[in-house]
């Protein structure tokens, strides 16, 4: 372990009281930089949720012991609680067993339930941080193209996310989350509130599986911005995936639609795909369109216009457009799993 001796957690276990073990944590603490623990959910998020210490980063782990020396400081139970019930012993026992890595080790290379988060930094995204989501991209996606060619991925030139050339065209592929509670969206507010706190809260974290992910070109483009932003800012879309997918679909024939001057500035990327069946198969997009290809599956009605501001508007379309959301991350891991069962990859790419 590269920030905590194995001495210093056989400490911890062998300390005899609380009040010792307490005292062996301030020492982790004191070999550690300082951040906002306070705005750190997901941490808060895991004390609550004790399985998911297993799968935390060393960093996060050696992190949470920080945040819970700190929360102590305001609350001087939540220490003796949480040792009590178990949880710093979970956090301990994962840091000394986790020599080579903390991620469960598989004879596949997806794990349908590892959450991002767990190894990103505090308050950062993991479509930027995450090591474990860049390599699942990477092994995913770096596969024959419809067209015959291999795309080939490389997470080692310097400024991109996942490279890819093919001596024509150059393409940095970076990482989106194609899912959106609309939990902290002003004008969802009203319905928001009237949704149990709790379903909003799992409905959060389901959006951390690789289903919940998909690939877009990156770095802006002269005249138009990137897919991600165009996704998020286009007042027809609201960062909704299904409207984004229809964009896409009536781009590959010709139509008109919201985003058509992005989709255009990047067209050499969806080229890759030749047609939209192509696009859907090859990023395992199955379950969001019909079995002809011919019509996006809405996460709540659409009437084949772009109304502005498409958000749900009654708690009833709400838990509609959650059930579907989460219906599809779901559908889509199993292919994710499936896809990555038939493949042999090297479970050596697991150690950190």
């Amino acid at each position: 372990m590269k920030m905590i001796t194995k001495e210093l957690a056989n400490n911890f276990f062998h300390a005899p009281s609380w009040q010792e073990k307490l005292i062996v944590c301030e020492k982790v603490v004191e070999r550690q930089r300082s951040f906002s623990w306070q705005k750190w959910e997901f941490g808060f998020h895991v004390l609550s949720n004790p399985d998911m210490i297993q799968k935390m980063s060393a960093e996060n782990l050696l992190r949470l012991i920080f945040l819970i020396i700190e929360k102590d400081k305001d609350d001087r139970s939540f220490f003796n609680r949480l040792d009590e019930v178990g949880v710093l012993s979970n956090i301990f026992q994962t840091l000394i067993d986790s020599g080579e890595s903390v991620q469960q080790k598989s004879a596949n290379l997806i794990d349908p339930n590892f959450d991002f988060r767990s190894d990103t930094p505090p308050n950062k995204d993991p479509d930027a941080f995450s090591k474990t989501l860049k390599l699942y991209h990477k092994e995913l996606w770096s596969k024959k193209l419809p067209n015959g060619q291999m795309l080939n991925l490389s997470d080692e030139k310097k400024g991109s996310y996942l490279f890819f050339t093919d001596g024509t065209v150059d393409l940095n592929l970076t990482s989106d989350c194609i899912t959106h509670t609309y939990r902290n969206t002003a004008k969802m507010k009203g319905v928001i509130l009237c949704v149990s706190p709790k379903e909003i809260d799992a409905f959060f974290s389901a959006c951390f599986a690789i289903g919940g992910y998909t690939l877009f070109p990156g770095g802006q483009r002269a005249g138009v911005q990137t897919i991600n932003q165009a996704r998020g800012c286009n007042l027809k879309i609201v960062d909704r995936f299904d409207l984004t997918l229809e964009c896409i679909r009536r781009q590959y024939l010709g139509i008109s639609n919201p985003l058509e001057n992005t989709l255009k500035g990047y067209w050499d990327f969806f080229e890759l795909f030749c047609d939209f069946r192509g696009y859907v198969d090859f990023f395992l997009l199955n379950d969001l369109v019909d079995e002809e290809f011919q019509r996006v599956k809405f996460h709540i009605p659409f009437d084949d216009e772009f109304p502005s501001r498409p958000f749900p508007k009654t708690v009833d379309e709400y838990l509609h457009y959650m059930n579907n959301t989460l219906t599809f991350i779901h559908l889509r891991t199993e292919r994710m799993l499936n896809f990555s069962r038939s493949l042999s990859f090297d479970t050596r790419q697991f150690r950190t």
